[in-house]
């Protein structure tokens, strides 16, 4: 649980530096603001698409497995934006979606591995909590969102960003653009692969432990 509730704050955080920072990176660094809606209906739709797979997917290979995976596979894409510094917008766009699969992945599956985490509880203790476990995590999301609640505006201001005054657009240097684009694609790059290493060396439940945390609450449920 308390890795779960440390992914969860690392993954807030870096969704609202994205989530911030991406609005500036099509506003001011391709010049396309009206390209911002659409890859936010596309990742939404990619989000739709990967739905369906998400339950073959960990049958086949386990949810811990297929989270360190897709969450790597995310930092893969976001780290390759941040290295090649792409400045065809529709190149950031695709790679942008690629990224989304893995993070979707992710964002679908993690009430289950809460409800795990409840399985686990129960064959360690003998009894469940799943209410107070699942209160625990939302809670924990909760501190996560508070806390990333101003780190959009301290992005921005960290970089350099100029606001605009008077109701007069501000130019930003060039030096500016390129670290928002830099922190835009290296915050989720750094922070997808911190997640995937936690996942993958401090989460116990792999898919092998769960078949077996599952036989032995069966026998015990039948006497």
């Amino acid at each position: 649980l308390l890795i779960l509730i440390v992914v969860a704050i690392v993954l807030l955080l870096s969704q609202q530096v994205t989530g911030t920072l991406n609005t500036y990176v099509y506003k001011d660094y391709f010049g396309k603001t009206g390209l911002l809606s659409i890859a936010g209906l596309l990742m939404t739709f990619c989000t739709f698409m990967l739905a369906p797979f998400v339950s073959k997917i960990v049958k086949r290979f386990g949810k811990k497995e297929s989270v360190v995976v897709a969450t790597l596979t995310t930092s893969v894409f976001y780290l390759l934006l941040a290295v090649i510094h792409v400045q065809n917008v529709w190149v950031y766009l695709v790679l942008s979606l690629c990224a989304t699969f893995g993070a979707a992945f992710f964002n679908t599956i993690v009430w289950a591995l809460v409800l795990d985490v409840i399985d686990y509880q129960e064959l360690m203790t003998g009894h469940r909590s799943d209410a107070t476990i699942y209160a625990m995590y939302s809670f924990s999301r909760k501190i996560g969102q508070a806390l990333a609640g101003g780190l959009g505006g301290f992005s921005l201001a960290f970089v350099g960003y100029v606001s605009s005054s008077g109701g007069e657009a501000v130019q930003q240097s060039a030096k500016t653009i390129n670290n928002i684009y830099n922190l835009a694609t290296l915050v989720p790059g750094i922070a997808y692969l911190m997640i995937a290493v936690i996942m993958a060396v401090f989460y116990p439940l792999t898919k092998n432990k769960l078949a077996e945390v599952t036989k032995i609450l069966e026998e015990r449920r039948n006497g």
